[in-house]
């Protein structure tokens, strides 16, 4: 017990020595590595997913000037027919890179690297805020080491980006919580509009945030909260209305963000998804095929309509499907089968094993982490309005853990102070320096 202690106590000198900064850094550069030796061995070889393909191909399109235009029609029948099936902001990043020479699918993946390097970075900043410089470097090394993470930057899809857009709005909504004020609200919602215009999801949680966030500001008037939350809420539609606006414009009708919840909808809700093995999954033989003569929109408003009167038809099933969705978001529901459904969206099925073991730990440690962090009193509000809208979206959609990866980090921090209470109790209760979970938003800083 001596030698953990004196173990322990060096390492939080070599910690004071080298400052949180330079610390996190260094687990900065481990997850970058982790992603890059990733993408060069087992990424190299995994088949791209439908969604990898559009991405790569729309970024084509955009780069080369001809903008948001159907990849299979343009490339099958050299026709420029506009879309708006994927948000817009992933294979503008990508069309980004083209134009800097950064053009094939490894290239890419270095794109999502760096922007998985950038949650690890984000990740030691909301741990330090919300429980000490310890809680954020040990969330950050747990991020960076995070197989789902890794294999999601390596996908060349937009979580790597939607990710780190989640992370980067729970340190902003603790930045507007310590200082309430029109702008930092203001802040939080233009990520919020930066999210959404990455992935749809990121909607459900826009009512979510600006309620807990103006509820929560101490010693303030109704008029008051109102404002501020309308300040996050009016910020995020700035950013949406331009594409909402422009899209709309070219399809022909009205397009919030993008028009692909009518295939979800009707993958989601089908025979095969209300029982039996894909109970609460989506399934990809459910969609009709694409018709290209048929307006996107319209054809949209049809898959969307047949889901929808599947669930109207099959009442009785909506609680049992519900349940296996979120038993599925969390990874609690038939792993196996959830690896290999997970794989066609370039994904290797024995690494998202390897994951789902992983983020089985990290969750069974954020739960003593987050009953810790209620005794402490630390201010978990933006956590838990994540959490709410992440569950609500597998509810209203599907169960997958691909929607749990944005609360990664969360649940990294977490499950960090329930390593470092470990700790503390094996080396006799002793407490390191910045190891404690500060009681307010501030105390972090």
């Amino acid at each position: 017990m001596g030698h953990m202690r004196s173990t322990g106590a060096r390492v939080s000198a070599a910690v004071r020595e080298l400052g949180f900064g330079r610390c996190l850094a260094l687990v900065v550069v481990v997850g970058l590595g982790a992603r890059v030796a990733y993408d060069l061995v087992i990424g190299v070889d995994l088949v791209d997913g439908f969604d990898a393909v559009w991405y790569q191909l729309q970024a084509g399109t955009i780069s080369t000037g001809l903008g948001y235009i159907d990849p299979v029609a343009f490339y099958e029948r050299f026709e420029g027919v506009p879309t708006a099936q994927f948000p817009p902001l992933w294979p503008a990043l990508l069309a980004a890179a083209r134009l800097l020479g950064l053009d094939d699918r490894t290239d890419y993946q270095l794109v999502g690297a760096l922007l998985g390097a950038t949650t690890v970075l984000l990740t030691g900043l909301l741990g330090r805020r919300v429980a000490g410089r310890a809680v954020g470097l040990v969330a950050a090394l747990i991020v960076a080491l995070g197989p789902m993470l890794i294999a999601a930057d390596g996908s060349v899809m937009s979580e790597s980006l939607y990710v780190a857009l989640v992370t980067g709005v729970m340190l902003a909504s603790y930045r507007a919580l310590e200082r309430s004020t029109p702008v930092r609200f203001a802040a939080v919602g233009v990520l919020l509009g930066a999210a959404a215009l990455t992935r749809a999801d990121a909607l459900f949680l826009v009512p979510f945030l600006a309620v807990a966030l103006a509820w929560r500001i101490p010693g303030r008037s109704v008029g008051r909260r109102l404002a501020l939350g309308g300040a996050l809420v009016a910020s995020m539609l700035v950013v949406l209305a331009p594409w909402t606006a422009y899209s709309s414009s070219r399809m022909g009708g009205f397009v919030a963000v993008s028009s692909n919840s009518g295939s979800m909808l009707e993958g989601a809700n089908c025979a095969s998804t209300y029982g039996g093995s894909l109970l609460g999954a989506w399934d990809a033989e459910c969609p009709r095929p694409r018709d290209l003569a048929v307006p996107e929109l319209e054809w949209a408003a049809e898959a969307r309509g047949i889901g929808l009167d599947y669930a109207r038809r099959e009442p009785s099933r909506l609680p049992a499907v519900a349940a296996a969705r979120v038993l599925r978001l969390w990874g609690l529901w038939s792993p196996v089968e959830q690896a290999r459904l997970e794989s066609v969206e370039t994904r290797d099925e024995h690494w998202q094993l390897v994951g789902w073991g992983y983020h089985i730990v990290v969750l069974a440690l954020a739960v003593p982490g987050t009953v810790l962090l209620v005794r402490r009193r630390a201010e978990l509000t933006p956590l838990l309005a994540l959490v709410a809208a992440v569950v609500v979206t597998a509810i209203a959609s599907y169960g997958s853990q691909r929607f749990a990866l944005a609360l990664h980090p969360v649940l990294a921090v977490c499950a960090a102070v329930a390593v470092l209470a470990a700790g503390r109790a094996l080396c006799g209760g002793r407490s390191s320096p910045g190891t404690s979970a500060p009681a307010s938003t501030g105390a972090a800083n």
